[in-house]
């Protein structure tokens, strides 16, 4: 390999000032990975009620509360397609992006209400809230801590040239 391909390989591999994950970025990486984990609980709640412990933690198993996970997964499934369209056009869709900090931030508070009080033990909610948790923080941390890339401080104006005094030569 000749020397200008490696210098040119060793450049393209250090970080480039500009090439940082911008904030908008983030929060759509965090809208989609949302997304999925709502479509496939809402999959698992109303198609397949068996692996309901993996999305909402058990509690729901005899019964009329088949039904209940029914009902969850439809809305689950409804929420999804949402959080896509907020991934997708975030801008299009600001009016709505209020919805993934309430949801998660509602399981976050209902399931640590459900474990606190003991209507639910903690290893029944733990799935449930530790998910909810980390997309609640995770969405909270890309709104608010937001950091603009560091821009290259602007070059000095030059200084004007002042006259060189001409010197003088002694009298003589």
């Amino acid at each position: 390999m000749s020397d200008d391909r490696i210098e040119q390989a060793t450049k393209a591999l250090e970080p480039q000032p500009g090439a940082v994950l911008s904030a908008e970025s983030a929060l759509r990486l965090v809208l989609v990975l949302l997304a999925l984990w709502t479509f496939l609980s809402g999959l698992a709640l109303t198609f397949f009620q068996d692996a309901s412990e993996a999305t909402i933690g058990g509690g729901l198993n005899e019964g009329q509360g088949q039904a209940a996970q029914r009902l969850l997964g439809v809305h689950l499934l409804v929420l999804a397609p949402i959080y896509g369209a907020l991934a997708w056009e975030p801008k299009r869709f600001r009016l709505l992006l209020w919805i993934p900090y309430a949801a998660q931030g509602g399981v976050v508070f209902a399931t640590l209400y459900d474990v606190i009080s003991g209507d639910r033990e903690f290893r029944d909610g733990a799935l449930p809230l530790i998910v909810a948790m980390i997309f609640f923080v995770l969405l909270l941390y890309v709104t608010f801590a937001r950091r603009e890339p560091a821009l290259p401080a602007p070059p000095k104006p030059a200084e004007p040239e002042q006259p060189v005094p001409a010197e003088e030569s002694p009298p003589g």
